[in-house]
């Protein structure tokens, strides 16, 4: 395949089934290669908006480049299944027209990687090919100080001035394992992070692909070491279609935009200027070198810092993925400096559409790895220009916190062209007649229960994921390491016994292929934490407040039961199938909070193998996670023995 060859055919005298599975703009197989920079789609030039100066120690013009919309990559008909290719290549990107292109380990030579199109139903069959050079493109570096955090962390600029080198990074070779995030497939097909490919080897993958209309993103998986690979680019969309979403006529071609989100650094030369080299930088904190979440100070969107992108006053649709390493995202959009009320409706989650539109109250929160299929109309704003924005609850919308790693809140500029408004979408009351949200009454009543608790930096100063078991209490003392008692809203107290919290301890979660299981998540941690889960998606049933003050921190169990407080409130985009759910507060400055919470969702297991379930935050990736197996249910049992 020629990455950068396309074809083209004529729509004409095509059915509709053939336009929705090969499109009308790309030959099968062909890839539609971008321009590093162009103009956007869809808009007269507009006559309002421009270029805006950033802070001046990030040293680049806000609002200078056109957004980027990733090259399409479509696959082939091979008969009773679809092919495709794909090539990781080491490439210079560039990420801005005022700084030097930054070399970075890609899918097809570009970043994000090419957005694969593909239609709901047929079987794809894909060649993942390690064709990468060099060790990591990624400098590691850390800084910290003995008597605790910075009001002004070195995370809020360029360079490695004032930081240490993290040993052992620069000499990464470029192994690589490919996780389609998202897809319902076999732990053979998953990208198991361990099965690495080198390069000249290829990874092979079957992928059902039978599953909702939806936006799945693929990126490295690499045991130990994705933090540094996924930040080296190693990441891009996977869309799905099918004849329920089709028949909606929702805002496409032009306006149906793909909207990767992610945050970097870069280094510096020996004159200041900004180099073509991505730093990794964390802050360690106190004697401990306790390490705070990653945050960098330049925000991309499609492989571009502080992008526009010029739109007609007509409705949009906008594909939003947080493929940050660890940044949450709290996103709002901005009219004269102003959040605009129910701007951004909501019409899918993670794993497809919803029933119906939700306008978003307040900010978009989405964690590592969460995504959302939003519809903005920009009619009422012709001829301005709004602002999508990142803020913190707390902090004015648009105004910026150096103490917590938001020196620069502006995410992108939108400029709506000064004409007419066209076209004549009506936002649909339902959007999917399909899809039912689940009640506990909906579950099997025999469906079993694990639970799941996040625990701040223990022993060995870095926070815990604990499996648990629900035990009898008798002769136990509290508080003890590892027993958690908790009280729910009736005022049942259970006590949960820790089975195990290292990546290699003991047996894992065993779930039988096509059952139900309800997982209760319970964040002991002042950090919210996206948990994800591979082979498996699943719906929230609540988001409920716990009083956490009884589990003492020291001896690493609860002294007085953890109690339920009140009910909490799930977001338009936490209403639909989901692969990632974010526990814990939406950027709260509460950093001495003693605020917990508990994430009670329903689990499907439609696909069997070997997976993991973990904190979607990349640099949590070597402690917070854990294998998960699906079995076969006559497997479980066979021969009279409980496996």
């Amino acid at each position: 395949m020629d990455p950068t060859a396309s074809e083209t055919f004529e729509p004409s005298g095509l059915n509709r089934r053939t336009v929705l599975r090969y499109g009308t703009m790309a030959g099968l197989g062909a890839l539609v290669t971008a321009a590093p920079f162009f103009k956007s789609h869809g808009a007269a030039a507009a006559t309002a908006g421009g270029p805006e100066p950033s802070a001046p120690e990030l040293k680049l013009t806000k609002f200078k480049d056109p957004l980027r919309i990733p090259p399409v990559l479509r696959p082939r008909d091979r008969g009773d299944h679809d092919e495709l290719t794909v090539r990781l290549r080491t490439a210079d990107v560039t990420v801005h027209s005022e700084m030097p292109p930054v070399t970075m380990w890609t899918y097809e030579g570009v970043f994000p990687g090419p957005t694969i199109k593909t239609v709901s139903g047929r079987p794809l069959r894909v060649v993942w090919e390690n064709q990468l050079t060099g060790n990591v493109p990624v400098k590691a570096v850390d800084f910290g100080s003995a008597t605790g955090r910075s009001p002004d962390p070195l995370t809020n600029y360029p360079g490695t001035q004032g930081t240490q080198e993290v040993q052992g990074v620069a000499d990464l070779p470029p192994w690589a394992a490919v996780h389609l995030h998202g897809m319902l497939t076999g732990g053979g097909n998953d990208g198991w992070m361990e099965n690495l490919i080198g390069p000249g080897d290829v990874q092979l993958s079957a992928y059902p692909n039978d599953q909702a209309a939806t936006t799945l993103w693929y990126h490295d998986h690499t045991h130990h070491v994705s933090r540094f690979s996924v930040y080296a680019g190693l990441a891009g969309l996977f869309l799905s279609r099918n004849e329920e979403e089709e028949a909606l006529d929702l805002p496409d071609g032009a306006r149906d935009v793909p909207l990767v989100l992610c945050d970097r650094n870069f280094d510096v030369d020996e004159s200041g200027a900004l180099a073509g080299r991505l730093v990794h930088k964390v802050e360690m904190i106190g004697p401990q070198r306790l390490m705070r979440v990653h945050a960098a100070p330049y925000t991309l969107v499609n492989g571009v810092v502080w992008p526009y992108l010029d739109v007609a006053p007509r409705w949009y649709r906008f594909r939003i993925v947080n493929a940050s390493n660890s940044r949450l995202y709290r996103l709002m959009l901005l009219a004269d400096g102003k959040p605009v009320p129910g701007a951004l409706k909501v019409i899918g989650t993670d794993q497809g559409l919803i029933d119906k539109p939700l306008a978003v109250d307040g900010s978009l929160n989405l964690s590592a790895g969460e995504r959302a299929d939003v519809l903005v109309d920009f009619s009422a704003f012709r001829g301005q220009a709004l602002k999508l924005v990142n803020t913190l609850d707390g902090v004015a919308p648009g105004a910026s916190d150096k103490r917590n790693d938001l020196l620069e809140p502006d995410v992108m500029q939108f400029r709506v062209a000064d004409q007419r408004p066209s076209g004549r979408f009506v936002l649909p009351e339902v959007v999917s007649p399909t899809f039912k949200r689940l009640t506990h009454d909906d579950l099997p009543h025999d469906h079993a229960h694990r639970w799941v608790v996040t625990v701040g930096p223990g022993s060995t100063n870095l926070p815990e994921l604990w499996e648990m078991e629900e035990v009898d209490p008798a002769g136990i003392t509290f508080p003890s390491p590892g027993v958690i008692q908790v009280q729910d809203a009736e005022g049942t107290v259970r006590t949960l016994r820790r089975t195990a919290m290292a990546y290699d301890d003991g047996k894992a979660f065993t779930a039988a292929h096509d059952s139900v299981e309800v997982w209760k998540y319970l964040n002991l941690a002042v950090a919210p934490h996206p948990m994800h889960i591979h082979l498996a998606h699943f719906q929230v049933l609540s988001r409920d407040n716990y009083d956490i003050t009884g589990f003492d921190r020291v001896t690493r169990g609860s002294a007085k039961p953890i109690a339920f407080k009140s009910a909490g409130v799930l977001e338009a985009h936490e209403l639909g199938e989901k692969d990632v759910i974010r526990l814990g507060s939406a950027g709260q400055l509460t950093p001495n909070s003693t605020v917990g919470e508990m994430i009670t969702v329903a689990v499907r297991f439609p696909v069997v193998g070997r997976g993991v379930h973990h904190c979607h935050m990349l640099e949590h990736e070597t402690h917070m996670m854990r294998p998960l197996v699906v079995s076969p249910a006559a497997h479980l049992h066979s021969g009279g023995h409980h496996h």
